[in-house]
């Protein structure tokens, strides 16, 4: 029992801490709903830009909160599917391009599938309901794309926001829904692996063709959008080469066995002896009856040495909520937090006694010594 309310100690941590930049504004389906800063100057400029058009600033900003309630409802949507096949998203985070759902794994084949339609068939649903509403209330239907992008009803400009949100995310760049799309549906003839290359690639040459189209239209809106659909289709392939390599093992295969510790009661003045005498930035700190107490980072034992001195003891500034894992979980999850919180290790944990630790370092070590030990693929006759 210990355990397991430490593990959901750990996790409310972690989701307490969240995306750095971003604040919390509240939960939907149990799940926080946060707002990176930077959207705060898309909601000012957009307010100024309504205002000197001949509309009022209250009008713009709330325009753009209607617009991203339905990126919300979006994500939600990805979320809600995810739970179906029991994956917890952490939370979601709204930027000035879009919303986010961070999941704590992405599954393959057709849980992924389903779990990236669903996001755009909340938009489809949003855009029915809202043409539904418009002959409710007997209002003109625009009667080509070219109207609809001309009226001036809110009701009608939410219906072209969302039928755009719609097709724009189905489209085949990788990592947006449309490339999870193609991904998920390339595992079905072929591995995952070589799936995501595929996808990862037509994602890449996606986002140069929507810079070239944004440069040449003056849409620098666009070309920001394409630098990180290239970016995060080489990360995301990045990371899928990881872990077909450390498909199949798990912490223990990983873990640092031979490091040093520290006691609750130590002196800052012996774990600065240890941090020169040794290659170790982090140190675990184990009490008298061998259970983890916390962990003391390097850039916090130099700071309490500057403000605290040398004598100050270790239990005084140690981080007392810290990330572990057992010794036979996956390293696919391992890889994925410390991708997420690279300068942090994980302790390797078992009925409360550490028995490893694992950094990010020596965790790419493992999956360069893996592909070099994988056997060549056979050339096809």
């Amino acid at each position: 029992m210990n355990g397991e309310r430490r593990r959901r100690a750990q996790r409310a941590e972690t989701d307490e801490a969240g995306s750095p930049w971003a604040f919390r504004i509240g939960t939907a389906l149990g799940i926080p709903v946060r707002i990176h800063f930077t959207f705060l100057l898309l909601l000012l400029w957009f307010g100024v830009r309504s205002a000197r058009l001949g509309g009022t600033f209250l009008s713009g900003v709330g325009f753009i909160l209607l617009l991203f309630g339905c990126v919300l409802l979006h994500e939600l949507g990805h979320a809600a599917m995810a739970r179906v096949y029991e994956v917890r998203t952490r939370e979601i985070v709204l930027y000035p391009i879009g919303g986010v759902a961070r999941l704590e794994r992405i599954p393959s084949g057709k849980a992924e599938l389903l779990i990236a339609l669903a996001g755009p068939a909340v938009n489809l649903i949003l855009a029915g309901m809202l043409f539904a509403a418009m002959l409710v209330l007997q209002l003109r239907v625009p009667g080509s794309a070219a109207e609809l992008a001309a009226g001036d009803s809110v009701l009608v400009q939410l219906l072209l926001v969302n039928a755009s949100l719609f097709f724009f995310n189905l489209l085949p760049a990788f990592p947006m829904d449309g490339g999870r799309v193609l991904r998920a549906t390339l595992t079905f003839f072929m591995s995952e692996e070589r799936a995501t290359a595929v996808a990862a690639a037509v994602g890449q040459g996606a986002a140069i063709v929507f810079g070239g189209l944004g440069l040449l239209t003056g849409n620098f809106i666009l070309v920001f959008i394409a630098f990180f659909v290239f970016l995060g289709a080489g990360q995301e392939a990045a990371f899928h080469r990881s872990r077909a390599a450390v498909r199949g093992l798990d912490a223990r295969a990983a873990m640092i066995t031979h490091f040093d510790v520290l006691a609750p009661q130590d002196s800052l003045g012996r774990a600065a002896d240890l941090l020169l005498r040794t290659h170790q930035h982090d140190f675990p700190v184990v009490d008298a009856w061998g259970r983890v107490a916390g962990l003391l980072h390097r850039g916090v034992l130099l700071e309490a040495l500057a403000r605290a001195g040398h004598e100050t003891p270790v239990l005084e500034v140690m981080e007392r909520e810290i990330a572990v894992v057992a010794p036979a979980a996956p390293l696919e999850e391992v890889l994925r937090h410390l991708q997420g919180r690279p300068a942090t290790p994980l302790l390797v944990v078992e009925e409360g006694r550490l028995l490893g630790m694992i950094t990010l370092e020596n965790l790419t070590e493992l999956i360069e010594i893996s592909r070099r030990l994988r056997p060549p693929a056979r050339a096809a006759h």
